[in-house]
């Protein structure tokens, strides 16, 4: 039997609503600004202490390791006299009662703090670090200066275009180099480690490349190369030691052009 199925229409009655705004949710425009501005200020409180944390945990591990390296027998200690490393430990031993009086104490006086102390110590490193170096650059000195009066003692086919006077030149620059070095290391070699260096290793890097601008530019008027291209490399290598503030040295560098023991232009 067949049963007929009348599907049912559902009706959508849509009614307009009116929606009259009463105000604006969330701050006002001046109460953000406020509200930005103090957690703007948070954020730099916070830095601020992070970095005071940070540069306090230097000042400590600088007072700690400096009052090591400086005792007798240690890294530094030949480098201080004894009455200057007494007052240095006791600037040391203020410091850290400093630190330690006030765990609040801003940034910038942890800084000042700490270059106060640099002031002395640094002095101490750089005369360990030019003592480690010295020889290296005395022996670079001495190797330049031996080629390049070989060079100009027996010049050969390769350097025989260079005239009588030019060579002449070459073996003065050479003997002025050697007698500045040689006056300059008795004077070095009589001083105590704690002394203020005479010979220091920069000035020799100076004059090193000084003598080697001085005879290149007249050996290159032969047609062969000058020694410093068939002369393998004696440059010393760069000691790895802390650098002072004040009176930083350049370490010697390597050069593949070089003569033996002689810096580039």
């Amino acid at each position: 039997e067949w049963v007929d199925v009348v599907k049912k229409q559902t009706r959508v009655k849509r009614t307009d609503l009116k929606v009259t705004a009463s105000g604006c949710p969330g701050l006002s425009e001046d109460a953000l600004q406020k509200r930005t501005a103090e957690e703007l200020a948070m954020i730099e409180e916070m830095r601020e202490i992070i970095e005071a944390d940070e540069r306090r945990n230097d000042l400590e591990s600088y007072i700690f390791t400096t009052r090591n390296k400086i005792s007798e027998g240690n890294e530094y200690g030949a480098y201080i006299s004894d009455p200057d490393r007494e007052a240095f430990n006791s600037a040391l031993t203020a410091a850290e009662d400093w630190l330690y009086d006030d765990t609040d104490r801003p940034k910038a006086q942890i800084v000042e703090k700490l270059a106060e102390l640099k002031s002395i110590g640094d002095p101490v490193a750089w005369r360990c670090k030019e003592e480690g170096m010295r020889a290296e650059w005395v022996a670079a000195v001495v190797g330049t200066v031996k080629n390049y009066r070989l060079a100009a003692e027996s010049p050969g086919e390769k350097y025989k275009h260079v005239s009588p006077d030019g060579l002449g030149k070459v073996l003065a620059a050479c003997a002025d180099t050697e007698n500045w070095l040689n006056e300059l290391k008795a004077k070095q070699d009589a001083l105590p480690k704690h002394g203020k260096p005479v010979l220091v290793c920069a000035e020799m890097e100076k004059k090193n490349k000084e003598l080697a601008k001085i005879a290149d530019a007249i050996l290159k008027e032969a047609k062969g190369a000058s020694p410093k291209a068939e002369r393998r490399e004696e440059t010393p290598k760069a000691a790895k030691a802390e650098a002072p503030s004040a009176e930083e040295q350049k370490s010697p560098q390597a050069s593949q052009d070089a003569p033996a023991g002689a810096a580039t232009n």
